[in-house]
């Protein structure tokens, strides 16, 4: 677990093997993760936010044991997702779909889903905490970002997938001779790079706002990735 300050953020986890992350203690964003991670957190949490159904950001067993813990929290997501969640037994009661580009006031928030550019439908949301007037931008899974605009945020969680192309190319060419393959072909057409980040960051963070870099992959010598990421 990572805390970058008390109250603020606690990331649980933030990788290929799974995501998800808590703002303000109660406004979860993911839940990908076994649900022993987030066991000591769940009764706090009043607002879950999804961005898509790969498996390292949705793990519906885990979403089912919460929402047996805690009945009355709210699943905050895109239209993509209701079918699964349907099908997954989560009560329609719980789940409030949003419309991209719409702000929402949510309990003390107002959230904002924006498009992510990945391989299926997702979202990356702006949260601004009216309590306080902090303001959070996060996003992952996406190979694509100057289409959004989220200027002087106090805090940026965003992709970081990798350094540059060329340096993916690099990694990828040695995971080849070695192993016989590489997963991180498919990376460059649904990810961020971290030049890529900088590069937006350098036209958004205009009050020298904190950032991360988020979801950045892992993989095991000579193990295939096994999330759909």
């Amino acid at each position: 677990m990572y805390q970058i300050k008390e109250n603020i953020l606690d990331i649980i986890a933030s990788s290929s093997a799974g995501n998800c992350y808590i703002y303000f203690n109660d406004l979860m964003v993911d839940i990908g993760v076994p649900f022993s991670k987030v066991k000591p957190y769940i009764q706090k949490i009043n607002f879950i936010l999804l961005s898509h159904a790969h498996s390292d950001h949705l793990n519906i067993k885990t979403l089912q044991k919460v929402l047996y813990e805690k009945p009355k929290i709210k699943i905050c997501c895109g239209w993509f997702l209701v079918d699964k969640l349907v099908n997954a037994n989560i009560p329609k009661k719980n789940i409030f779909v949003l419309e991209l580009d719409k702000a929402y006031i949510i309990g003390d928030y107002v959230i904002t889903p924006v498009m992510a550019i990945h391989d299926i439908s997702n979202f990356g949301y702006k949260i601004h905490n009216t309590k306080t007037g902090y303001k959070v931008f996060h996003i992952s899974d996406t190979s694509e970002i100057d289409h959004i605009e989220a200027i002087g945020y106090n805090l940026y969680c965003i992709e970081g997938n990798y350094e540059t192309d060329e340096d993916l190319y690099e990694i990828i060419k040695q995971e080849k001779e070695q192993y016989g393959f590489s997963y991180r072909e498919r990376v460059l057409k649904t990810h961020l790079s971290q030049l890529q980040a900088i590069n937006w960051l350098d036209k958004n963070n205009t009050n020298g706002g904190n950032y991360i870099f988020i979801h950045q992959h892992k993989q095991k010598e000579g193990e295939k990735n096994e999330n759909n990421e």
